[in-house]
């Protein structure tokens, strides 16, 4: 049991039918953890208010200065994988800060979108691993 990963969200009604739980590889694994570590709002999880990242404290916050936005999330995120992914050395998190214009028939918006980029090297296997994903703010949301 010990190497088995499963896939999140937990698909309930498949334990009461008696059905296996999908599994996931261990950099699948890695990938769900990492996004739930990101988009998880402080306090949220009762049993450990310092769980998630500063990404929700920025979310409306996009008249401050782009550099301090982009600074305080990248050491948020750092900080906190570190922290709660134990299967992975984290080595670097990059973060870059860009635009989309997304189509809202008859409107067109302009988001803030955050592609975010943590590095690090598994521990089980030694190899170099890195999650990827990109999310929009002002409200905060997968792309």
């Amino acid at each position: 049991m010990k190497d088995l990963y499963y896939k999140i969200p937990i698909n309930y009604k498949r334990i009461t039918e008696g059905q296996d739980l999908r599994k996931v590889t261990l950099e699948e694994s890695l990938a769900q953890y990492i996004s739930l570590v990101i988009t998880t709002i402080f306090g949220e999880y009762r049993y450990d208010t310092e769980f998630g990242t500063a990404i929700w404290d920025a979310d409306f916050n996009l008249l401050s200065n782009v550099n301090q936005l982009k600074d305080k999330i990248k050491e948020s995120v750092f900080e906190k994988v570190k922290k709660y992914e134990k299967r992975m050395t984290i080595t670097d998190v990059s973060l870059a800060i860009g635009e989309d214009t997304i189509e809202y028939n008859p409107n067109i918006r302009i988001k803030k979108r955050l592609d975010i980029v943590v590095y690090g090297v598994i521990k089980k296997t030694n190899e170099p691993y890195y999650y990827k994903s990109s999310y929009y703010l002002a409200p905060f949301s997968f792309k």
